[in-house]
Parts: C-alpha cells; sequence; structure tokens
C-alpha cells in the first residue's frame, strides 16, 4: 500500500476511473456511483515504465487538465512538466503533446 497519493488522472474514456500516482507507480481503479462509493482495482500495481510519456520522471506531484482537449494533461514534477495525451479503449496509450520542459516556459509562474 502507498504511504501517499501524489495526483490522480481521470480515465478520458472510463467515467468514475482513475490513475492514483504513487512514486512512480499506479494503480487504477473505478469509483462506483452511489453510497458508499465502493472502489475497485481495474489494473496495477504497475510502474511508470509502462507511461512512454513519463520516461525519465521518477513521480509525479500534480496533474492538470488542458482546458480545451479532454484526454490531454500537463504532469508536473518538480520545477518541470510534460502535456501528454492519453487515448480511448484499452490500454489508453500515451504520448508527449509538448515537452518535458521546465516551468521557466511558462509566463504566469515567472512571479511565483
Amino acid at each position: 500500500m502507498p504511504s501517499t497519493i501524489d495526483a490522480v488522472v481521470p480515465v478520458p474514456d472510463q467515467y468514475g476511473q482513475f490513475w492514483m500516482l504513487s512514486g512512480n507507480r499506479y494503480l487504477r481503479i473505478a469509483i462506483a456511483d452511489g453510497e458508499p462509493h465502493k472502489d475497485t482495482v481495474v489494473r496495477g500495481p504497475g510502474t511508470f515504465d509502462e507511461w512512454p510519456s513519463l520516461e525519465g520522471f521518477d513521480h509525479i506531484d500534480a496533474v492538470v487538465p488542458v482546458p480545451d482537449q479532454h484526454s490531454q494533461f500537463w504532469m508536473l514534477s518538480g520545477n518541470r512538466y510534460v502535456r501528454i495525451a492519453i487515448g480511448g479503449g484499452e490500454p489508453h496509450p500515451d504520448t508527449v503533446v509538448r515537452g518535458p520542459g521546465t516551468f521557466d516556459e511558462w509566463p504566469s509562474l515567472a512571479e511565483f
């Protein structure tokens, strides 16, 4: 069992399913509608070795959905990021859209 969950990524084409990220590992779970919202394991645990777009990352601190791209996410780690697209259907292939890069490329964070 992980000691912490670092980030959560919704599965784009599977309502109620999420990848839970901890260190360089993941677990995909489904959370059922209705109380008590039972959770079940769908896949994993596994490692980032199964996510080609996360090559070189040993953890993800946060995930930000790209507002106008339903299946794209910025994956943030330390002062680095990579923007990925997650394909529909099993096994949900992931590809790099932009990056990896650093927050120097994000003007809004310059004074942060």
